[in-house]
């Protein structure tokens, strides 16, 4: 993969974090009403996760603006998404069924984008040795 791709990639990793974040927030009844489980509370945890992935998706955005001054934030992003995966994936076995299964996308979603991430900070610590 090239330079063109890994911004293309990074745009993406934008659009996943933020629309999934204004999603998560607009759904959250449906979400946990689909799951048989109130809304959190009080939810200023939640809010707080939310907003925090959302300032992920900005971040991703300044990396896809220039890739090389700011893959830093691509290494915390792939750190975060793998943490957020890991944790989530507890919770799915250490309190089954109170973790609505609808959270099983973003952990999919945040293990593919990780990888890519991985995969970018790979390639450009190559074109730092070139």
């Amino acid at each position: 993969m090239g330079e063109a791709t890994y911004k293309r990639i990074f745009f993406i990793g934008a659009l996943w974090n933020v629309l999934g974040g204004v999603f998560v927030v607009a759904a959250t009844g449906w979400i946990f009403g689909s799951a048989g489980l109130a809304e959190p509370t009080p939810t200023v945890y939640y809010y707080g996760w939310i907003a925090l992935f959302m300032t992920f998706g900005l971040g991703y955005y300044l990396v896809y603006r220039d890739l090389y001054r700011n893959r830093d934030i691509a290494l915390l992003g792939a750190i975060g998404k793998v943490a957020f995966a890991a944790v989530f994936l507890y919770g799915f076995f250490a309190y089954p069924g109170q973790v609505p299964l609808f959270f099983l996308i973003p952990v999919a979603g945040d293990l593919v984008f990780a990888a890519l991430f991985v995969m970018f900070l790979r390639f450009a610590a190559g074109k730092e040795g070139s």
